[in-house]
């Protein structure tokens, strides 16, 4: 073999090994610093009120519930997403964030609610520019406040595009009320991804607030949720029985239960479903414009509703689009829509009112939904 093929070639074969070398030095490093959380983790509850009934929930009062996936304040009307089937994994600019920031603010303080539930709310992410928007989000509304995080990680790969790669993330999900809360737990949900991808993933979560009733012994139970987008299905279905039994536990104890947030399923009356020769068929209220897009699946309800639960959900305004692409604000028939914010509330609690806020994505890839409810004696 003539020389300069062998310098060529040794060259090329270090260049390998320096790769593998890398490659394996990086996922060992991701396998030491894993989020690895206990299945129930007691949470803090900053500014929380005294120990006293004038800040207890009320029966036979309106009380308001707001949701709100502010997709870390970087997925805005401008955005697409990489695991939608776009490019981007982050903004161009920080002050692009501070600008939506601002807006999924002054949207949550305008509507007043009572408890508010938000999701994708990041603390110091190198996506979101290391901007501490639980801070921001907790000193502007003033309430009692607990944070459960369910996705850490000390480097996210993704994607690929190094300009685009989010980076060191630290997200969860974010419960606020205006009442006292007697105690608050992150509850692990079931099921993971495989290794290695598991290590630079979300470890999905439920934040369980217990709120002390007044002129009662019992709670008003509030789980914020944020179930899994990404997975085969399997992760989903596990979720949402292990979501389903803490409901009717604590409503066969007598409480009264609400469960708000980012679903990744298609509510009830936005989906339909036939079966032909064992294929089954979904029709959605927003349908599926292409057969390759991101399939919200309707939520399963494993005896739910036939044990008194209620679904709230507002179809006349969609809650989520795709990020296949920016908002295409003057053709919006070229968007694809979701069904998949809103609540479940327990059979003693009335539904007065269920809305959808139409934000038009601006700050957001999520529209808020507003719910108010009465608490029947």
């Amino acid at each position: 073999m003539p020389k300069p093929l062998k310098i060529t070639l040794r060259i090329f074969l270090v260049i390998i090994v320096l790769v593998l070398v890398s490659a394996i030095g990086f996922i060992m490093t991701l396998q030491v610093f894993e989020y690895r959380p206990n299945d129930q983790i007691p949470l803090d509850i900053e500014d929380n009120y005294d120990d006293s009934s004038e800040h207890y929930a009320p029966l036979d009062q309106s009380i308001r519930f707001l949701t709100f996936n502010i997709g870390y304040a970087s997925l805005s009307h401008t955005e697409d997403f990489a695991m939608d089937g776009g490019s981007k994994g982050r903004m161009d600019t920080k002050a692009e964030v501070e600008t939506n920031l601002t807006g999924i603010r002054n949207i949550i303080l305008n509507q007043q609610a009572d408890v508010i539930l938000i999701q994708e709310v990041d603390v110091d992410s190198n996506r979101s520019y290391n901007i501490n928007q639980y801070d921001d989000l907790k000193t502007a509304v003033g309430y009692p406040v607990s944070l459960a995080y369910n996705y850490r990680c000390i480097f996210v790969p993704f994607p690929l595009n190094p300009s685009q790669m989010m980076g060191k993330v630290n997200s969860g999900i974010v419960t606020m009320t205006d009442f006292y809360v007697d105690t608050s737990s992150r509850h692990q949900l079931p099921g993971s991804f495989s290794w290695p991808l598991r290590l630079a993933n979300l470890k999905r979560a439920i934040n369980v607030s217990r709120i002390p009733l007044a002129d009662s012994d019992k709670f008003l139970v509030i789980i914020n949720v944020h179930l899994s987008a990404y997975d085969d299905g399997s992760m989903r279905l596990e979720e949402t029985a292990y979501l389903q039994s803490i409901m009717l536990e604590e409503y066969d104890s007598g409480n009264y239960v609400v469960v708000g947030g980012d679903f990744n399923q298609t509510f009830p009356g936005a989906v339909t479903m036939t079966e032909e020769g064992g294929v089954e068929t979904f029709t959605y209220h927003y349908p599926l414009r292409n057969p390759e897009f991101w399939q919200a699946f309707p939520f399963v309800d494993d005896g739910l509703t036939s044990n008194g639960f209620q679904f709230a959900y507002d179809l006349n305004t969609p809650t989520c689009r795709l990020l296949h692409q920016p908002y295409d604000l003057e053709q919006p028939e070229n968007n694809q829509y979701y069904v998949i914010d809103g609540f479940i509330v327990s059979g003693n609690v009335e539904i007065l009112h269920v809305e959808t806020l139409d934000e038009n994505f601006i700050y957001s890839d999520h529209n808020p939904v507003l719910l108010d409810i009465r608490l029947i004696p």
